[in-house]
């Protein structure tokens, strides 16, 4: 044995020990990610109220004159958030969810003001009863 073939057992150990490094990394990664989802879930179950994507969705766009329950016709929101979660990709990251950020501005506003004067006009947080949900969009898709 020489010492060529002593330095290449080291090479393949230290690239076995990095594989191995990586790949539990990703399994951490895709347990943090479900138990992220199971999280996010369950919160959405206890909210009393719908999203502020759903709000927005409910109110018929003024800028695209979209109709209610139908995305906004934006193409250069689109086209900018296709290309951000191209780069992610390419970064081997996860895309993000972008539909806020293809819609007008005055359709997320007057999706605000109707979740706001909803929590106004919803009982104190103590009266509240668990699981109602205390919104006026109408049942949700």
């Amino acid at each position: 044995m020489n010492v060529n073939d002593i330095v290449q057992e080291r090479i393949d150990a230290a690239r076995r020990k990095a594989a191995a490094k990586k790949r539990a990394r990703e399994e951490l990664a895709q347990a943090r990610q479900r138990g992220l989802q199971a999280r996010h879930a369950a919160k959405l179950r206890r909210t009393p109220w719908p999203s502020l994507y759903e709000y927005a969705l409910a109110h018929r766009c003024p800028t695209c004159r979209a109709p209610s329950g139908t995305p906004c016709t934006a193409p250069r929101k689109q086209a900018a958030a296709a290309s951000r979660n191209g780069l992610r990709s390419e970064l081997g990251l996860a895309p993000c969810d972008t539909r806020n950020e293809e819609m007008h501005a005055a359709r997320h506003d007057a999706g605000r003001r109707h979740y706001r004067r909803d929590v106004g006009n919803a009982p104190w947080p103590e009266d509240r009863i668990a699981g109602q949900r205390y919104d006026t969009i109408g049942p949700t898709a």
